[in-house]
């Protein structure tokens, strides 16, 4: 039988016999330059020796470096395959010796124990089989992404595994939309809750497709310490309310819903329930991670003020890679992009105004905004600075919360330029030049998952000159609908606030 031992954020440990399985391993320290830290942590001394380490996909909360060093380096280690190379090396550099980038719906065994990836874009559901049980472990990636996408992995996880014991899930959001985007009618603390129903609701809907015997959903385990952000810690939706939530609005079902927290086991027996933290709360608990937290919490607003010389590096940094990103969007939409930049940690008021003329980009430093800016992006010059240093970097100020995204008026939120400025400033690696670069594996990874690949390639091809608006990923309602429109076009119930924690 699967035993389960929740250890922390999106991370379990799975004994299947004599294997230590172990999925999205992040147990300790920081994430997105020290903005995310892991809460709730693991009672006692966190465990470390896997046979077996799983990763989702490649963001700093799933793919920690610092916990990765920690590990048995004997353990068989998997990846998703993805197009683009890099993820074997990084992996072969932190020591392990055995690394597998598993391919979609190839079904992979370690013992007795069957492993099999689905991917979608650069995410992916693992499953894992043993001794006549499955485990699905959809982690977050199909949260936001389209119903075409979630429902066409749903259908493809149903024909395989009719049968499902054990169904694991994200619950809550974990991005800078829409908390960290301002807009003059938007309500901030109300859109948040109804954005982390939406997350819960998704949960349910996950639930009742696959008929798990047991659903298992679990937190985005980190806590935000500075003082602008923490109200964010104090909105989720909080997960003992899932088995009414799901009656109320689902109906009954033969589903056993269990909320751990870390420490907490499952098995045949039941949910043992050892961490402390079941007595408190869902909002004491955060609390708690204050008191955790306490001198980290002293200087989370501290700013290390830069100079002169580090601005005008940034200035002509970032002229480079606006300039390398504008290749993403149609000029339709690039001449659109005329927004500013409020840098927090330049003592004088320092603003980098941004704006396209004949066909380029062009960044200037100013004392005051741009104003027709049609964005205004306020975050701090070494976040900028540190993340255009990285493949990965944006995700330092767009996962870890590192900016506020202000927009003026409703076509710049139906035109989504909040996406367009804040991609234009950050570096990712691009889908199109590393399916140029390495084609052998555009066409494996192709060859293997077709019919999901085919609808992501039209959807980043139709997204070009309309940003998020194919096939129907529209993000403006959450800020023009009221409380009941919002609800309906995002096909989830309308319930009373007192369920959620109180803020």
């Amino acid at each position: 039988m699967i035993k389960l031992e929740y250890l922390a954020h999106s991370s379990f440990l799975l004994t299947c016999g004599n294997k230590r399985i172990v999925f999205d391993p992040w147990l300790g320290g920081e994430a997105y330059y020290k903005q995310w830290y892991l809460w709730p942590v693991y009672p006692g001394n966190v465990p470390y020796d896997f046979d077996v380490v799983l990763i989702s996909h490649g963001h700093e909360d799933h793919l920690h470096s610092a916990t990765l060093r920690k590990l048995n380096k004997k353990a068989n280690v998997f990846f998703p395959f993805q197009w683009r190379k890099g993820i074997k090396p990084f992996l072969y550099h932190l020591g392990f010796g055995s690394v597998t980038e598993a391919v979609s719906f190839k079904t992979y065994t370690v013992d007795d124990v069957k492993i099999t990836y689905i991917g979608y874009s650069l995410e992916s559901v693992v499953v894992v089989e043993y001794k006549n049980q499955v485990l699905v472990n959809i982690n977050d990636a199909l949260n936001s992404n389209h119903h075409s996408a979630v429902n066409f992995i749903i259908d493809q996880i149903n024909k395989r595994w009719p049968e499902i014991d054990i169904l694991l899930s994200g619950w809550s959001g974990a991005s800078y939309f829409p908390n960290q985007v301002k807009y003059h009618s938007k309500n901030d603390v109300e859109v948040a809750k109804m954005r982390e129903q939406y997350f819960a609701n998704n949960f349910c809907l996950f639930t009742e497709a696959l008929k798990p015997k047991m659903a298992i959903p679990f937190v985005t385990g980190f806590v935000l310490l500075r003082e602008k952000t923490k109200w964010i810690n104090h909105i989720k939706f909080p997960r003992r309310v899932v088995a009414d939530y799901y009656k109320e609005y689902y109906g009954e079902c033969r589903t056993q819903f269990v909320v751990p927290y870390p420490g907490d086991t499952i098995d045949e027996k039941g949910h043992t329930k050892i961490s402390p933290l079941h007595a408190f709360s869902e909002e004491e608990v955060y609390y708690k991670a204050y008191e955790y937290y306490a001198n980290a919490l002293q200087t989370a607003d501290h700013i290390h003020y830069l100079d002169d010389g580090v601005i005008q590096t940034l200035v002509a940094d970032l002229t480079h890679w606006v300039n390398y990103n504008k290749q993403l969007y149609d000029k339709v939409v690039l001449q659109d992009a005329v927004f500013s930049i409020r840098l927090e940690d330049v003592k004088e008021n320092e603003f980098l105004n941004i704006f396209y003329e004949a066909g380029k980009f062009i960044v200037q430093r100013a004392g005051k905004p741009l104003e027709d800016r049609k964005v205004l992006i306020t975050t701090q010059a070494a976040k900028v600075a540190y993340g255009l240093k990285k493949m990965w970097g944006g995700d330092v100020i767009t996962i870890g919360y590192g900016l506020e995204v202000e927009l003026y008026d409703e076509l710049s939120l139906e035109k989504n330029l909040d996406i367009v400025c804040v991609r234009l400033i950050t570096r990712y690696p691009m889908a199109h030049k590393d399916l140029v670069k390495y084609p052998l594996r555009a066409a494996k990874y192709y060859l293997t998952n077709p019919a999901i690949t085919t609808l992501w390639i039209k959807q980043k091809i139709n997204l070009k000159p309309y940003i998020n608006k194919f096939p129907a990923n529209e993000r403006d309602h959450w800020f023009t609908y009221n409380k009941c429109d919002l609800c309906q076009v995002c096909k989830m119930p309308q319930v009373d606030n007192s369920v959620y924690n109180n803020y």
